[in-house]
């Protein structure tokens, strides 16, 4: 049953992603937006999850229409990013690297340290994009990636994933990969905006919340620069990065104190961005589980 299940959902993906394909760019954006409202209406759960996430922090004296006009936007977003990833092969490194607006300083001096650099984001506008503009300017990129529960959805991804020329490291072998991969003078690109259950505490968006430790860790240990950026979607054909300065590793610190400093420089810039441009970061995801703790 759970191989006729995973076969039935591939069809419907691989499908979606023909569709996807065959689309010009500004259609397909639409047509994501379209997905995203109609899973705003048919996902009552997660909506739900978006919608008190959105009240129980920037939202405390928005009205009811004003947060799930908000959620809706969030739900488009993430329609879009969807269709976008399987127009990749499409549009090719250089047509995406044409939409891309940013500034590559940032990137050419924490690569000219020789020591790799992590490019830490959230999953915002379309955070896969983001994590593959170093490949598409030249430079040798890798991917944290978690596992999907249907592998042949996984494998679909991971081959959306890699038009971008990039490499793909998996969660169960992110500890080898990354250290690997920032040996090797890689940018390592990690969404790390999640519930961490054995995470470091620190406010998020005015409420405790658990955070990954491992971008400092695998900073201090290697010596490589985290570099906090988001991709902010302005149109089908514009998505603009936001870069804060790079966080380098003073290594004379200790190691809890200085885990603790990364985490919350890159958490800062995060949420000021996130406050001021919300419509686009994925609020349906349980990132407050903390206070229940």
């Amino acid at each position: 049953m759970a191989k006729l299940k995973h076969y039935l959902e591939y069809a419907g993906s691989k499908s979606l992603a023909l569709v996807a394909k065959s689309l010009p760019p500004e259609t397909a954006d639409k047509f994501g937006a379209a997905l995203g409202t109609l899973a705003f209406h048919l996902m009552n759960s997660r909506r739900r999850i978006s919608n008190n996430n959105i009240r129980e922090t920037i939202g405390r004296s928005f009205s009811n229409s004003e947060i799930d006009y908000l959620t809706k936007k969030v739900f488009q977003n993430i329609g879009r990013t969807l269709i976008e990833l399987a127009q990749f092969e499409k549009l090719g490194r250089d047509g995406l690297a044409r939409i891309i607006q940013g500034d590559t300083t940032i990137i050419r001096r924490v690569h000219e340290a020789g020591k790799g650099a992590i490019i830490l984001t959230c999953h915002y506008g379309n955070w896969e994009m983001l994590g593959g503009w170093p490949a598409m300017l030249g430079y040798e990129t890798d991917f944290l990636v978690g596992t999907q529960h249907n592998p042949l959805v996984d494998e679909q991804l991971n081959s959306f994933r890699k038009n971008l020329g990039v490499g793909i490291i998996s969660l169960e072998n992110s500890l080898r990969g990354i250290f690997k991969a920032l040996k090797a003078n890689h940018f390592v690109g990690i969404a790390a905006d999640q519930h961490s259950a054995s995470g470091i505490k620190l406010k998020f968006l005015g409420k405790d919340a658990l955070h990954a430790r491992g971008p400092a860790l695998f900073s201090i240990r290697t010596g490589a620069a985290v570099c906090p950026m988001m991709l902010r979607r302005e149109s089908f054909d514009r998505h603009v990065v936001h870069a804060a300065e790079p966080i380098f590793p003073q290594l004379h610190n200790d190691e809890e104190k200085e885990i603790e400093r990364i985490t919350r420089t890159a958490n800062d810039f995060f949420e000021d961005f996130i406050r001021k441009y919300p419509d686009q970061w994925a609020w349906t995801h349980r990132r407050w589980k903390v206070q229940s703790n």
